[in-house]
């Protein structure tokens, strides 16, 4: 009787070691599932019943490795859909605003108080105008929306603001992706072809004023910013930004019985240089600290008006046209005088050279005038063919057009003229388009239209495609632009403004090119 009890308790102890282990293997498998995931398909799992104590350790072994067979060539047709299947699919991603694949951005930073503010509130603190602002009095849509509903309809969305961006897209790829787009569409862009341009009319410069005087006597293009000026004959300067629909105002500025001939921003866009053809005296208004400063003509030419000038590009000359053919030269930095140049008939048009080294300049006698800017000295002088009084001239990197009294515009080569072979070059190309007295002269940044004017006749404007030297035939169109007094290129030749007699900066957008 004692060896059979021996053996039970025997036995017995094997049964509870043998369900230790199990239980073991159980955790640990458990564990490796829940740390590397469900790579394996279990068939055979390991029942709990009291009857597998009995059995001997071959048939599990047997079992395991029936199963492992099993396991491995399903292991082939079945893949671990994520890291750890086992767990719930939401248990890290409602933590972390995670959906399956990849990741959307967010936003940096977010401002709650924003949500508060409504377009109503922000009309309500309005000084100027009150009651006149329509659905914007009455609107509960949130202020920050509406901005950047407005930005994205006039500029688009950039691609860095993009939320639906993936967030781990690579950065370095993707900038010389961008870049390498854009090289290629700068590559392809085409010259402007000749015969017919593509432009629309957008609303006036000054649409939302019409307050700068009855003749627009300036009406120019920051040379940094898009900014546009407006100056009349009524002494008024006003700033709009140009976005080609509503162009709203940013700034007037009055100059009291001053009425205004020329207007022109500095090189740097920091001034506006004011002149007038009644006062000896100018004036520059400091657009950074909002300051008038008036100039007075202090040196002994005892000049009796300002009413031409140029601005050098360097920024570093002024030249005003003086009497009896001189031409006055001062610091565009400190305006003090510098200089004088005398032409044998009196001077009527100047321009600096695109490199600001040298000045064009001509007058009655119809008579060219080159003058080095470093030496102080004319370079060359030439007659302008059949020319009796010059009255405009314009200069490019290629080409020098001189307007004259009869309508008539001579283009020539600015490199065979500085060869200084001789004092009769012919023209290049004779331009017979206008019949009157040509007022303006203007290239565009590229060189590839000339825009010319003439204020004794109404909607004389043309613009002169170059290398061609023809003229678009499809402009100004229907549109009656009157009498033009000034003609202005954008910086970058995306908007041509024409201002004329009847209060009016007319604004075009030129569609080759893209940039402001």
């Amino acid at each position: 009787v004692v060896p059979m009890v021996e053996d039970e308790v025997m036995g017995a102890k094997d049964a509870q070691t043998e369900a230790k282990q199990r239980n073991r293997a159980r955790t640990e498998r458990s564990l490796s599932t829940f740390l590397f995931g469900k790579t394996v398909v279990d068939t055979d799992d390991v029942q709990d019943d009291d009857s597998d104590t009995e059995e001997d350790e071959g048939i599990e072994n047997e079992s395991v490795d029936e199963s492992e067979d099993e396991e491995n060539e399903k292991e082939k047709d079945i893949q671990p859909i994520s890291a750890q299947p086992s767990m719930p699919d939401d248990v890290f991603g409602s933590a972390l605003g995670v959906s399956g694949g990849k990741r959307k951005r967010k936003a940096a930073w977010v401002d709650k108080e924003d949500s508060e503010v409504l377009v109503k509130d922000v009309t309500a603190t309005f000084t100027k105008a009150v009651g006149k602002h329509g659905e914007k009095e009455t609107s509960i849509e949130q202020y920050g929306r509406s901005l950047s509903r407005k930005f994205k309809s006039v500029v688009g969305e950039p691609t860095w603001a993009s939320l639906d961006k993936k967030e781990d897209e690579d950065s370095d790829e993707e900038f010389l992706r961008e870049t390498t787009d854009l090289v290629e569409k700068k590559g392809r862009l085409e010259n402007l072809q000749k015969g017919t341009l593509q432009f629309r009319k957008l609303k006036d410069i000054n649409y939302s004023t019409h307050k700068e005087g009855a003749v627009i006597r300036s009406a120019e293009f920051h040379p940094t910013s898009t900014v546009g000026m407006v100056a009349g004959n009524n002494g008024t300067v006003s700033l709009f930004q140009i976005d080609g629909k509503e162009n709203p105002k940013i700034q007037t500025v009055n100059f009291e019985n001053f009425p205004i001939k020329t207007a022109k921003f500095s090189a740097n866009g920091n001034e506006i240089i004011v002149g007038s053809q009644h006062h000896p005296h100018f004036f520059v208004y400091d657009m950074m600290i909002g300051k008038t400063i008036k100039v007075p003509w202090t040196n002994k030419t005892t000049e009796h008006n300002t009413q031409k000038f140029e601005v050098s590009r360097d920024g570093k000359l002024i030249a005003f046209i003086g009497r009896f053919g001189f031409i006055h030269i001062i610091s565009a930095r400190t305006k003090e005088f510098l200089k004088s140049f005398k032409m044998n008939d009196s001077c009527q048009a100047l321009k600096f050279s695109p490199d600001s080294s040298s000045l064009y300049s001509t007058g009655e006698g119809g008579e060219v005038y080159i003058w080095d800017l470093r030496s102080s000295a004319c370079l060359h002088k030439f007659a302008d063919s059949g020319c009796l009084s010059g009255t405009a001239v314009a200069v490019s990197s290629h080409h020098l057009a001189i307007g004259s009294s009869s309508g008539v515009v001579n283009v020539y080569n600015v490199n065979n003229i500085a060869k200084a072979a001789t004092a009769y070059p012919q023209p290049d190309k004779v331009i017979l388009n206008l019949t009157t007295q040509i007022e303006d002269l203007v290239f565009n940044p590229t060189g590839e239209i000339l825009a010319m004017s003439s204020m004794e006749k109404e909607g004389a404007v043309k613009l002169v495609h170059f290398p061609s030297t023809t003229v678009f035939a499809n402009f100004p169109g229907s549109f009656n632009l009157a009498r033009a007094n000034s003609l202005s290129f954008s910086p970058g030749g995306g908007y041509f403004s024409v201002g004329n007699n009847k209060g009016a900066a007319n604004l075009y957008r030129v569609n080759h090119y893209k940039e402001y």
